[in-house]
C-alpha cells in the first residue's frame, strides 16, 4: 500500500490498552496511557500513550502542538485519550471515542490531510497571537481560574483549533472546497440539523464528508447563502469575539468526520493546519514554545521548545530568555517562580540556514487554594495587519485584561505597553479591548510586551512578535 491509498486525514484506529491492530502488515499495539495531573488544578496535563510497533516502543504525545512522529517505519499520532474525553463527556461527546485512545497512522511519505492540503484559514502570520489547541485547557480568558464553585467547577479541555487574532479585521478563509451546509442560523435545504445553529458560525462539508466549522465570526461574508458551493481560499468572514468566545478574539476551527465509533467526532486539526501553512510558506522556520503551563509558587516548570518546526532544514539552537532575567540554551529548561502571575517566556530558535524565529510560553502561576488575594489576571493581545509590514506603516494593537468572577475585585491598574523599539504606551481595558496604534521607523523583528498588575499586586504579561521588512 502506498501514500496514494491513504484516506483523508490518515488511517484512524481507536484502541484499548493491550489491543493490537494491523497497519499495512505491521503490528500496532497500545501499551499504556499516561495522563498526569497537575498539582495546582488537579487536572490532566500533557497526556500521552505508549505505542509498540513491531516490538519497538515509543511514547507518543496526545495532540498539544505535536506533529505525528515516525516509529519503526510508521508515522503515528495520538489525538485524544480516555481521561480527556471523559472530562468533556458530561457536556458533549465531541470526540465520539469509545475506547482508551485514538491514533492516526500514515506511511512516512504520505501527506497528512490528503493530496490537496487545507488552505490556511486566517490571513495572518503563524502564531500571530495566542492559541488554544486540542487537549489544552482553556486559559486566555481566565479559563484556568475557578470562577465559581472551586474545586468542582468544570475546566474545559479544548477541542478544535483556536487561532487568536485582531477582531473585526482578520479575514477568514475557506480551508476546503465544499457545500456550505450552514451559514449563521440558516441550514441548507435537506440538511440534518445535527446541532444548534448559531448566528456567528458556518459549516462547510467537503467532498469526503468532513465538516469544517468556523465559530466566533464577527461578520459572515454577506454574499454567502446556505447550500451554495464554496471554493477553498474564498473569503467567508472576519474574525471576532462573538457568541461563546469567552471575550477573547479568535477563530474556533472545528474539523469533524465519522470516527471508528461510527459517530461524527472531532479531529486534532493542528497537524493539518500546520501542513497547510507550510504548503503556503515552504522553507519556514516556526518556533513553538506552546502549550501554556500552570504551576504553583516554587514548583519546577519545564519549558519545551522541541515542538518547533524547520521545513527543509534543521534547528541547531534553542535559546530561552526568561522574565526573571535569566537565560538558558537547549530545547528544554526548567524555571521556578516566587510569586503568582501570568508570565511570558521567550524562545528563539535558529536553523542551519541562519534563519531565526521567536515564540512565547505563557506560564500561569496560580494559588492552589484559589485565593483571590493571590490570583493574577489573564490577558489577550493582538495586532493587525501582520503580513508584509513596512517601516512607517501604522499597525493597530489591542489588549484585553480579564478579572472575572470571584477575582473581579482585583481589577485595577492599566496596561503598560513596550513596543520593543523604545516606545511605550498606556491603555486601560475594561470589559472589552483597548486599542493603540504604532509604526516602526526601521525594519526588524520587535518583541512587544504588555503588562497589567491587579489590585493584589499580581501581574499578567503577554508578548507579540512583530516583523517589519
Amino acid at each position: 500500500m502506498t501514500a496514494d491509498d491513504t484516506p483523508q486525514g490518515g488511517h484512524v484506529f481507536d484502541l484499548n490498552v493491550g489491543e493490537t491492530i494491523d497497519f499495512h502488515g505491521r503490528s500496532v499495539k497500545l501499551i499504556a496511557l499516561n495522563e498526569p495531573r497537575d498539582a495546582v488544578r488537579g487536572v490532566i496535563r500533557l497526556p500521552s500513550v505508549v505505542i509498540e510497533i513491531d516490538g519497538e516502543r515509543e511514547n507518543v504525545p496526545a495532540a498539544l502542538y505535536h506533529m505525528p512522529q515516525v516509529v519503526n517505519g510508521v508515522r503515528i499520532g495520538c489525538s485524544v485519550t480516555r481521561g480527556v474525553a471523559d472530562a468533556l463527556m458530561p457536556y458533549t461527546d465531541v470526540f465520539a471515542l469509545d475506547k482508551d485512545a485514538r491514533t492516526r497512522c500514515w506511511e512516512p511519505d504520505a501527506p497528512l490531510f490528503g493530496p490537496t492540503s487545507l488552505t490556511y484559514p486566517v490571513d495572518q502570520v503563524w502564531f500571530a497571537s495566542m492559541t488554544q489547541l486540542a487537549n489544552e485547557r482553556t486559559y486566555v480568558d481566565a479559563g484556568e481560574l475557578p470562577l465559581n464553585d472551586f474545586p468542582n467547577r468544570h475546566i474545559y479541555h479544548h477541542s478544535g483549533v483556536d487561532i487568536g487574532g485582531y477582531d473585526k479585521a482578520v479575514p477568514l478563509i475557506a480551508p476546503v472546497s465544499g457545500k456550505l451546509i450552514r451559514s449563521g442560523l440558516e441550514w441548507a435545504a435537506g440538511e440534518e440539523h445535527y446541532r444548534e445553529a448559531k448566528y456567528d458560525s458556518i459549516v462547510i462539508r467537503d467532498e469526503q464528508g468532513w465538516r469544517h466549522g468556523f465559530a466566533h465570526i464577527d461578520m459572515i461574508e454577506p454574499s454567502l447563502v446556505a447550500g451554495q458551493w464554496i471554493e477553498a481560499g474564498e473569503l467567508v468572514g472576519v474574525l471576532g469575539q462573538t457568541g461563546s468566545s469567552g471575550g477573547w478574539a479568535h477563530l474556533h476551527y472545528s474539523m469533524q468526520h465519522v470516527q471508528p465509533s461510527g459517530r461524527y467526532g472531532e479531529a486534532d486539526g493542528y497537524p493539518f493546519v500546520l501542513e497547510a501553512y507550510l504548503h503556503e510558506h515552504p522553507g519556514a522556520l516556526l518556533a513553538c514554545a506552546r502549550p501554556h503551563r500552570t504551576a504553583a509558587v516554587g514548583e519546577p516548570v519545564e519549558l519545551d521548545g522541541s515542538r518547533s518546526i524547520c521545513d527543509g532544514g534543521e534547528i541547531v539552537t534553542h535559546e530561552w530568555q526568561l522574565q526573571n532575567g535569566d537565560s538558558a540554551v537547549g530545547s528544554k529548561t526548567v524555571v521556578t517562580y516566587d510569586r503568582e502571575g501570568m508570565y511570558s517566556e521567550i524562545l528563539t530558535v535558529t536553523d542551519d540556514r541562519g534563519q531565526t524565529d521567536v515564540d512565547f510560553c505563557v506560564v500561569q502561576v496560580l494559588p492552589p487554594a484559589a485565593d483571590p488575594a493571590k490570583t493574577p489576571p489573564t490577558m489577550h493581545a493582538a495586532y493587525y495587519p501582520t503580513n508584509d509590514l513596512k517601516p512607517g506603516q501604522p499597525i493597530a494593537f489591542k489588549v484585553r485584561s480579564f478579572f472575572r468572577g470571584a477575582f473581579e475585585s482585583n481589577e485595577a491598574g492599566e496596561e503598560l505597553w513596550d513596543f520593543g523599539d523604545g516606545t511605550q504606551a498606556v491603555t486601560c481595558s475594561k470589559g472589552d479591548f483597548a486599542e493603540r496604534w504604532h509604526a516602526y521607523n526601521q525594519p526588524g523583528r520587535f518583541i512587544v510586551a504588555v503588562q497589567r498588575t491587579g489590585r493584589n499586586g499580581c501581574a499578567a504579561t503577554v508578548r507579540l512578535k512583530v516583523v517589519v521588512g
